[in-house]
């Protein structure tokens, strides 16, 4: 007999782990590129388990890529929290960024998954409109 494990979550966790698909909560296209990183649609979502709610920031390493900044142009991406705001995050180059945050204390708890949004005011399509993408991620998570 086999007993399956229960679905153990961490605080952060990047793209290219094997379990990192538990942590999507919707809009994260599953198709890993280059082994390291991963599409977003325009509001994806994440849930993360803390061992603590005391001094957290939170961390996102995401890349707005030339592909998709020529078309849309400077954007902003929305951080919610536990749908609090976090941040408005203005992006004005495609390129490849770290953003990290605290987070106060109050929005936070250990009792159940904290659910992340990061929301992305214009959306690219492709040439022919058959595809649609918000921006890249690589990693995401609270940290102290």
């Amino acid at each position: 007999m086999e007993i399956d494990q229960p679905e153990r979550l961490s605080h952060y966790f990047t793209m290219n782990e094997l379990t990192a698909p538990r942590y999507f909560v919707s809009d994260v296209v599953p198709e890993l590129h280059d082994d390291t990183w991963r599409w977003t649609m325009q509001r994806p979502t994440f849930r993360f388990q803390l061992p603590t709610t005391s001094q957290l920031s939170l961390f996102v390493d995401y890349t707005v890529p030339e592909v998709t900044f020529k078309k849309t142009g400077p954007v902003k991406i929305t951080v919610f929290v536990e749908n609090h705001k976090l941040d408005v995050i203005s992006v004005v180059k495609d390129q490849r960024y770290t953003w990290n945050k605290p987070v106060p204390e109050e929005w936070l708890t250990t009792s159940r998954p904290v659910q992340v949004r990061l929301e992305i005011d214009k959306m690219w399509t492709s040439d022919h409109n058959e595809m649609t993408r918000g921006f890249i991620i690589t990693s995401i998570g609270f940290m102290q």
